[in-house]
């Protein structure tokens, strides 16, 4: 605690007044561009890696970057992550939705060794809260996973997004570059676009192509952005040789 003492006032001494002018000019009338869901871990800053300001994003974060699915809740059941989704896209009229997944996440690395069912039953989960979470939330992704690991995890994968019928296709990790939890994480990644889909309120904004949903996936051991390009059909970095044809992309299908 003393060292985030120690951070505030660093920061009153240098970017404090730069932020006070960052706040003094969106106050009256904010346009953030995008709702970034990511993970809490804390290596994990998307404001840096994205290089977003004050006013720019609603920025939600939970273990293992998951919005659940609306077949979950009830009118008196509801968590912090649909809320946010009616904040962003409804009141604020926001039309971007960001998945951010990330590598080595722990809340993966947990979620794949729930596949022992001694390890998921409910005893453990009423002793986990963060098993609970998963277990409920996440095992969409894991069953996903499974699928895809048992038919040799060559195959491509398919997902709904916006709407059931705008499915796009999916190849993980062609180059075999990441690790199994890693390959996970990204199929959770995307997984999390059909969650988000699933709430009646966003319908409509969705059939009419004027909200947008997106995945990013972070390499925290590289530094690198990766971003899921439907034409591609696979998570591409972000870089000198494709931030031209990403943008392009973006432009011609969620403009």
């Amino acid at each position: 605690m003393e060292r985030i003492l120690r951070g505030i006032m660093r920061y009153r001494n240098t970017t404090r007044e730069q932020m006070v002018k960052e706040f003094q000019k969106v106050r009256d009338n904010p346009e953030p561009k995008a709702v970034f869901f990511t993970c809490m871990d804390s290596r994990m800053i998307p404001t840096r890696y994205t290089d977003t300001h004050v006013g720019d994003m609603f920025v939600v974060r939970n273990a293992g970057n998951l919005i659940p699915h609306a077949q979950h809740f009830q009118d008196e059941y509801f968590s912090c992550e649909p809320a946010a989704l009616e904040l962003g896209c409804v009141v604020n009229d926001i039309r971007h939705i960001i998945v951010c997944g990330h590598s080595d996440c722990k809340a993966m690395n947990l979620l794949y060794q729930l596949r022992d069912p001694e390890f998921a039953s409910k005893l453990n989960r009423r002793l986990s809260p963060l098993r609970s979470w998963l277990c409920h939330h996440a095992n969409s992704s894991l069953e996903r996973f499974q699928e895809w690991r048992d038919a040799g995890m060559k195959d491509p994968l398919i997902f709904s997004s916006e709407t059931p019928l705008r499915r796009f296709v999916a190849y993980i990790d062609e180059e075999q570059k990441f690790a199994v939890e890693d390959k996970l994480s990204q199929i959770n990644t995307l997984q999390q676009m059909s969650n988000v889909a699933s709430y009646g309120f966003l319908k409509a904004r969705l059939e009419s192509h004027d909200l947008h949903i997106h995945a990013l996936w972070f390499d925290i051991y590289t530094g690198d952005i990766y971003y899921f390009s439907r034409g591609a059909k696979r998570f591409l970095p972000v870089d000198e040789d494709t931030v031209d044809r990403l943008s392009e992309e973006v432009r011609k299908f969620y403009s």
